[in-house]
């Protein structure tokens, strides 16, 4: 089955404890990202939640995604479709500090498609969207964590 894999990387001017801390509010997304409009917590264990998205994709809007999001912290968050279109998707947030007190955050995702509505999403990967998707997701949180530095006194 055709795999689609991308890795982007941005520096945030925020120490890594502040975007981690962003990224680990997972009921805060649908207000980090436009394309999410809900999400729901079904179960939360530890450094594990799974939650019901609902998420414009495929330039459809409204599908509920069921997603297990893992989290290592301070470095690393893994986002893990439970049910949803694609035979396998894994996205992650993997970050970074760096010596000036930013953070290199790398995001990822690694998409298996299959079937009919596969095909559909392979056709929307390839087309760009899934790679302009994830640009603004790590530029609404880059612009989150610079905003909280920015209003947090020093």
């Amino acid at each position: 089955m055709p795999t689609f894999r991308l890795v982007l990387t941005v520096t945030v001017h925020a120490p890594i404890e502040r975007v981690y801390a962003l990224l680990r509010t997972v009921e805060n997304y649908p207000r980090l990202f436009r394309y999410m409009h809900d999400l729901r917590v079904l179960e939360r264990q530890d450094d594990t939640v799974l939650a019901e998205v609902n998420e414009d994709m495929f330039g459809l809007r409204v599908f509920w995604v069921t997603t297990r999001f893992t989290f290592d912290p301070p470095h690393k968050v893994t986002m893990e479709q439970v049910r949803g279109p694609f035979e396998r998707a894994v996205g992650w947030f993997t970050l970074t500090p760096q010596p000036d007190s930013t953070t290199r955050l790398e995001h990822g995702v690694e998409i298996v498609v299959g079937g009919l509505l596969g095909m559909l999403g392979k056709k929307v990967l390839e087309s760009g969207l899934a790679k302009r998707r994830m640009v603004e997701e790590m530029q609404a949180i880059k612009r989150a964590a610079e905003a909280e530095m920015e209003a947090s006194p020093r």
